[in-house]
């Protein structure tokens, strides 16, 4: 049975750290990906599918930086983004 890891203050500051890091990033990448796909394809659309790279490319960039969601750490990246734009756009359907 494995050791359970006891949490430092300098463990938690990193997890926060990330985050805080992830969540900006999301936001930033889905504002950038919308305005580019924007131009290509109806607003609907582009924004559901902004959201689902934002979260699949942040989520592989903190698994390749060792820093996985803490709930999701066993969750492949494209089956996090595929969820999150079929989220956004069964919601976006649901609200008009």
């Amino acid at each position: 049975m494995a050791r359970k890891k006891r949490l430092t203050p300098g463990s938690i500051a990193l997890r926060v750290f990330f985050f805080v890091a992830g969540s900006l990033m999301v936001g930033w990448l889905t504002v950038f990906l919308d305005a580019e796909l924007g131009v290509y394809m109806p607003r609907h659309f582009a924004v559901s599918i902004a959201v689902g790279a934002a979260v699949a490319i942040t989520f592989w960039l903190l698994r390749l930086l060792k820093h996985p969601p803490m709930f999701l750490k066993d969750v492949h990246p494209l089956a996090a983004g595929l969820c999150a734009g079929m989220g956004v756009h069964i919601a976006r359907l649901w609200l008009r």
